[in-house]
């Protein structure tokens, strides 16, 4: 019987599938963690606008704490927007009556600024910060806490400290494009620095929701909180770094992006394993791709730009065909990379412009051409690669050398 772990979000749903409820479960999953969920909140949005909202009453917030804990063990849990005092009290009394540890994001206020509660609501979300394990605003967020300004990672360092001191709660502070994707935590007493690749996008729905998540889940997977600030930290760089152009306003980041990444990687092995036992079976192709001055190569480019290729590479001495190194990833780049990546291609073998070869090309059997797009051959600083979008259709290209 399978088991996992298991976190709860408290939080709004989003209609439109990028940020609250929805982006903290997809988290949930892609990181190997069973989610529940009690919703505090509806909305009616999309990636442009919220039309409207409609509070959910305490009593059903608190209804839907109890049934959960009757049957689930919940050990952490996340909330998203809180949008009145009396669901911030339902939430804290339900929290504090299960013991369960809570990974506070306490929203706010917009990633542009503008404000979402009131006064009273932060308040009352500040009551909740001290009895967290960790809270996690943005910039603006930690801003209205403190009544600092903050322009640079030492603004963000500083407001850290303070709200860890003034609150006594462990605290990351997210500094968003604004500090060059730089966020500060301080973990029981101990500065951490949490840096990530700045992208350059305003895709960035929901990305708050999957950092808050990803803490929680790493969580529950038995991390302890460094660990789970450094681990999320990478997760939502992937999701911000692979986010989504999708709507007609800002897209939503993409979770789903670590886990898809690497089955992509997978695939990218497999399919390089299955042509290089198509070689090893058919040396009388191989024959006409390749020259004894020359090394063959192939290698596979996937969606998120990985690329997988053979360490060594395909040699020829007289007629025995010599497969060098294993499969790697990322290790190197070559002209297999080069050549897939003008041209788009997921695909590609680096081959010797042979007799065969040419013939094929004269005789309308394999075209080639400058970039590769629209041919079967692109050349690359004067070596000629073979190029598909999957291995099916670089062995029929491979089938006209046969004869």
């Amino acid at each position: 019987m399978m088991q996992r772990p298991i976190a709860m979000t408290i939080a709004g749903s989003d209609s439109g599938g990028g940020a609250g409820v929805q982006a903290d479960l997809k988290t949930f999953t892609s990181l190997g963690v069973f989610g529940v969920s009690v919703i505090t909140g509806l909305t009616a949005q999309n990636t442009a606008r919220v039309t409207k909202v409609l509070e959910v009453p305490p009593e059903f917030v608190e209804s839907q704490f109890d049934t959960i804990m009757e049957d689930f063990q919940v050990k952490y849990a996340k909330t998203g927007m809180l949008a009145s005092s009396r669901i911030v009290d339902a939430v804290e009394r339900k929290l504090t009556q299960y013991g369960i540890n809570l990974v506070l994001d306490p929203v706010m206020i917009s990633k542009s600024g503008y404000p979402l509660v009131t006064e009273e609501v932060v308040r009352d979300i500040v009551r909740l910060a001290r009895k967290s394990l960790i809270i996690t605003p943005n910039k603006y967020e930690a801003e209205r806490l403190t009544g600092f300004r903050i322009r640079t990672r030492d603004d963000l360092r500083n407001t850290a400290l303070h709200l860890y001191k003034s609150l006594g709660v462990n605290v990351v502070v997210k500094g968003g494009k604004a500090i060059g994707g730089y966020d500060f935590a301080v973990v029981d007493g101990d500065e951490i620095e949490l840096r990530g690749e700045l992208i350059n996008t305003d895709n960035l729905h929901g990305s708050g929701d999957v950092f808050s998540a990803s803490i929680t889940a790493f969580l529950s997977k038995g991390l302890n909180l460094r660990d789970a600030l450094r681990e999320a930290k990478k997760v939502v760089s992937e999701a911000i770094k692979f986010s989504l152009a999708i709507g007609h306003g800002n897209g939503p980041v993409d979770p789903f992006s670590s886990v898809e990444r690497v089955v992509k990687i997978n695939q990218a092995r497999e399919d390089l394993e299955r042509l290089v036992e198509f070689l090893e079976r058919n040396k009388e192709i191989v024959k006409k791709m390749i020259t004894h001055e020359e090394k063959m190569n192939i290698g596979v480019l996937t969606e998120y730009g990985d690329f997988a290729t053979l360490a060594g590479g395909i040699i020829r001495y007289i007629d025995w065909i010599k497969v060098d190194g294993p499969i790697v990833v990322n290790w190197y780049y070559n002209i297999v990379h080069k050549a897939l990546k003008q041209t788009g291609k997921r695909l590609g073998i680096l081959v010797s412009l042979t007799n065969e070869i040419l013939n094929a090309c004269e005789g309308g059997k394999l075209k080639i051409s400058e970039s590769g797009i629209y041919g079967d051959l692109v050349m690359i600083d004067g070596r000629a690669v073979l190029v598909g979008n999957s291995l099916s259709e670089i062995m029929e290209k491979l089938e006209v050398l046969r004869n």
